[in-house]
């Protein structure tokens, strides 16, 4: 369908109490078929101004935004995305994605900066999943047992011998019980 700004997602946010953020804001819309998607972007300047405004942007989605859509589909798909060219300290990280309140909530940090501001970034990131097909055909080269083999040569050799030995006795080799015990 099509991701496009939806300026009157911004406007339902807009009243006094937001003056300090609102025009650091962009909404989105990813119309799908029957409901859409909604994207609500920051670009912050560091982790600071992710703190100071996280729960007071999730609140006003919840109360302005949130509570005025009717299909139960499209008030669980909002995001609230916070894209940062500075890297993000991880107990900032957690503290705003773990916030199950309202909204999924992202923080994108070290970001370039031609991907600020970008829909099509935000886009191809969060609707869709890239698979690196390189990766997947050198993947099915190697069998399980030679990964295996590779990484834990112990294990390898115990599974080898599964004819000959009792699970548990597989237990005990691969703990060094020996095969007796």
């Amino acid at each position: 369908m099509g991701f496009e700004l939806f300026e009157h997602g911004k406007e339902l946010l807009r009243n006094e109490d937001n003056v300090e953020w609102i025009d650091k804001i962009a909404c989105w819309i990813e119309k799908e078929s029957g409901y859409n998607i909604y994207v609500f972007q920051l670009v912050a300047q560091n982790q600071e101004e992710i703190e100071k405004y996280y729960e007071k942007i999730t609140a006003s989605i919840a109360v302005d935004f949130q509570a005025r859509l009717e299909k139960a589909i499209e008030k669980w798909n909002i995001y609230l995305i916070f894209e940062c060219r500075e890297k993000v300290g991880w107990e900032i990280k957690e503290m705003v994605e773990h916030d199950k309140y309202a909204v999924r909530k992202l923080i994108w940090d070290e970001m370039k900066l031609e991907n600020l501001y970008d829909k099509e970034y935000i886009r191809s990131r969060l609707l869709y999943l890239d698979i690196d097909e390189r990766k997947k055909n050198s993947d099915e080269k190697i069998s399980l047992m030679e990964k295996l083999k590779e990484k834990d040569g112990e294990l390898y050799n115990i599974i080898l011998q599964k004819e000959k030995v009792e699970a548990a006795q597989m237990v005990a080799m691969y703990i060094g019980d020996g095969i007796d015990e």
